[in-house]
């Protein structure tokens, strides 16, 4: 997924994606909706329309700039990750160009979840945190975005990519990656490979829709 994709694709994209994080006990009521990244950009957008939230998101954003910063580093990041296509490098050397492209995209998006971009998410004095902790049925698909972010699979993927602790397994036509606790040399989750891209495409997704919807909105070029 990037920025040049119509909303409509974005659509099709969680779509077909986000029944493989139900599956595994996420999200699985924003996996029903019929346009789950429109539900997530219009809420987002609502937020940035009433005055309380929007002065409140300004206030926080601009006592934590590092949030919108690094946002828009990993906006670039994405924009050059996108143009690149593992099937035009030698074919010898394919196989490890297709892993490094998978890699490319999810270790920045996994770390900007896990620093900055969660404390708006997660953290006690976020306004949006203290918001879907009381008005969550208000809105649904940030708070089920909040709570696929702090589950424990999301947690133990987010920390093996960012901690390069993970085994890429080759098993016929479904490529598995396992987590490894780098501590113990433990296995701590196995997923496969589109469950991998799954939570990379919806952790994108969010960090997309709250930097167009928000942030850009509430405080226009980090200022």
């Amino acid at each position: 997924m990037n920025s040049n994709f119509s909303q409509q694709s974005k659509d099709d994209l969680l779509r077909s994606l986000l029944p493989l994080l139900a599956n595994r006990g996420m999200a699985r009521k924003w996996a029903t909706s019929a346009e789950p990244y429109s539900d997530l950009a219009r809420e987002c957008l609502t937020l940035a329309n009433y005055t309380l939230t929007r002065e409140a998101f300004r206030s926080y954003l601009q006592a934590n700039p590092i949030i919108q910063t690094t946002v828009g580093m990993l906006l670039s990041h994405m924009a050059m990750a996108a143009s690149v296509r593992w099937q035009d490098t030698p074919l010898q050397v394919q196989p490890l160009a297709k892993r490094g492209w998978h890699i490319n995209r999810w270790l920045p998006t996994f770390l900007v979840i896990d620093g900055p971009l969660g404390r708006f998410l997660k953290a006690p004095d976020s306004p949006l945190n203290a918001l879907l902790r009381k008005e969550h049925t208000s809105y649904p698909t940030l708070a089920q975005a909040r709570d696929a972010f702090n589950h424990e699979i999301f947690r133990l993927v987010r920390n093996g990519v960012g901690h390069w602790s993970f085994e890429w397994l080759e098993d016929g036509n479904t490529p598995h990656i396992s987590m490894i606790d780098w501590e113990s040399g433990q296995t701590t989750v196995t997923v496969t490979l589109l469950e991998a891209e799954a939570l990379h495409i919806v952790s994108f997704a969010v960090i997309e829709a709250l930097d167009m919807g928000i942030f850009s909105r509430v405080n226009p070029k980090g200022g």
